[in-house]
């Protein structure tokens, strides 16, 4: 699946919450007004992709344990367009190089 394809939609949607908080697949769903059944595909394609990971933490209710998702790592998806170069690329940030994005594009 090409990069550009987990970075839209109700997936999106979900890294942009995981940004923010770890969640469960029925905090997802309820947040984004879908179903755990939508949820839990978008969730498997980009823990595929390495994006997002999940953890368990215990149990809610006796034999339920409860997973939660977060992002996997920092990254940022560089575009470059310019005569004679033309990429695009996901990659790996340090706390400064995200600092140093978060001012380029506030």
């Amino acid at each position: 699946m090409e990069l550009e394809t987990l970075l839209t939609g109700t997936k999106w949607e979900i890294l942009e919450l995981l940004s923010k908080e770890k969640l469960s697949p029925l905090d997802l769903a309820n947040k984004l007004n879908t179903t755990i059944a939508n949820i839990s595909q978008q969730l498997r394609l980009l823990e595929t992709a390495n994006l997002i990971k999940k953890e368990k933490t215990g149990q809610i209710k006796p034999g339920k344990p409860r997973t939660l998702y977060s992002l996997a790592e920092d990254y940022a998806f560089i575009t470059i367009l310019s005569k004679g170069l033309a990429k695009k690329k996901l990659i790996k940030i340090n706390q400064n190089q995200k600092g140093v994005l978060k001012h380029l594009i506030s």
